[in-house]
């Protein structure tokens, strides 16, 4: 994978009351306390335990509530209609390992009192991927939640192997869009075969990289500051020139295309960009959307595997130079920093009004299809 950071760098609560010292607590108040609604306030299933194992965490709003967890390979099944895999659970985590063979599984959490929460795992655990994860799970503004199952965002797709479409043709994917530019798919071609799929690509940005990006790390001041200020001030350009991408995935979703998969060559760009606008049209709160998009550094080590490939790169690479590079210099190029989201959001809300304003402006989302959107991919 190590030609892709070259390329595609540059495109750049406790329930219940307290009772008095020596009061004895009434039947009326043992009946309240039991029938209190219980809220499940996180829950996650942990990355890389494998394709076979699922290690739930969650915490609730009433210390040793009891759960019940039912699992599914369906990601809307309804609450009584998947396995039961525990009962009266008075724990915080569980750790179940399903019957071989078995598609992706899907798990509500289901409080004594009080509403389940559907989990899955967000970090797809694949043999050759890179950053493959799942945007459902979010909660949004207004309460709903981010369908499961329904968009994925990735990294480069070049090293996926047999076991990995095996996996991913029972997700059923629909549509792949792949932001990469032509010179990037020659080098890391994807040969898709996770069952038929409309592979779309792009014509490569008109304006490609702006000169003042590329000649800041040419610069002989260049510091671990400058290129993080460059880094941050070219995603709002690079918001810009995917809007042909952009564009395509939101029609796409809007009129029931999903599940659809996009990714870049990183999967934290043009990519992390991408899956911002997508969640912010769903409604999810931007502090939300900013740490999803720094989840990219917590499942991938982009820096080890830059300096890792640092022999592989050709001399003839425009990008060489970087491998010249004290390793400080390079670092923030291969971050995630939430500093990089919340400049290019910043930028698009003084220019649109809104992120949602850049989101109707450029990409062509009516407010009937923004509705037709969020039906498609929301569940109350």
């Amino acid at each position: 994978m190590a030609r892709s950071f070259l390329m595609g760098f540059s495109s750049l609560l406790v329930l219940g009351a307290c009772t008095p010292v020596g009061t004895v607590p009434s039947a009326a108040d043992e009946d309240v306390a039991m029938t209190s609604a219980v809220t499940i306030t996180s829950a996650e299933v942990a990355p890389n335990t494998g394709p076979h194992v699922y290690q739930l965490s969650w915490s609730t709003d009433a210390p040793n509530a009891a759960v019940r967890l039912e699992a599914s390979g369906d990601p809307m099944f309804m609450q009584g209609e998947g396995i039961v895999i525990a009962d009266d659970l008075a724990g915080t985590s569980f750790s179940w390992t399903p019957p071989q063979g078995s598609p992706r599984q899907y798990f509500l959490i289901i409080p004594e009192a009080g509403e389940p929460v559907r989990v899955s795992n967000r970090l797809l655990p694949l043999e050759g991927g890179r950053n493959f994860r799942d945007l459902g799970g979010y909660e949004t503004l207004d309460g709903q939640r981010v369908k499961w199952g329904e968009v994925y965002r990735s990294g480069v797709m070049h090293d996926l192997t047999q076991a990995d479409y095996v996996y991913l043709a029972e997700l059923g994917i629909k549509v792949v869009c792949d932001l990469r530019t032509a010179q990037e798919r020659l080098a890391e071609p994807t040969e898709w075969s996770a069952g038929a799929a409309d592979y779309l690509f792009f014509p490569d940005p008109a304006d490609g990289e702006p000169a003042s990006f590329i000649s800041v790390f040419q610069s002989p001041d260049v510091s671990p500051e400058t290129v993080r200020q460059a880094m941050a001030e070219g995603y709002s350009h690079m918001a810009k020139q995917q809007v042909p991408a952009y564009r395509e995935m939101f029609s796409r979703l809007a009129t029931g295309e999903a599940p659809l998969a996009f990714n870049c060559s990183a999967g934290k760009d043009r990519t992390g960009i991408g899956a911002a606008l997508i969640l912010t049209a769903l409604g999810v709160p931007e502090e939300t959307v900013i740490a999803d998009y720094a989840l990219s550094e917590i499942y991938v080590d982009y820096m080890a595997e830059f300096v890792g490939s640092g022999e592989t790169i050709p001399q003839d690479s425009p990008y060489a130079f970087l491998t010249q590079l004290p390793p400080d210099v390079v670092a923030p190029l291969m971050r995630s920093d939430p500093y990089y989201l919340e400049t290019a959001l910043a930028d698009l809300k003084s220019e649109y009004g809104s992120v949602l304003g850049f989101i109707q402006a450029e990409l062509d989302m009516t407010d009937d299809m923004l509705k037709d959107l969020r039906a498609a991919l929301l569940e109350s």
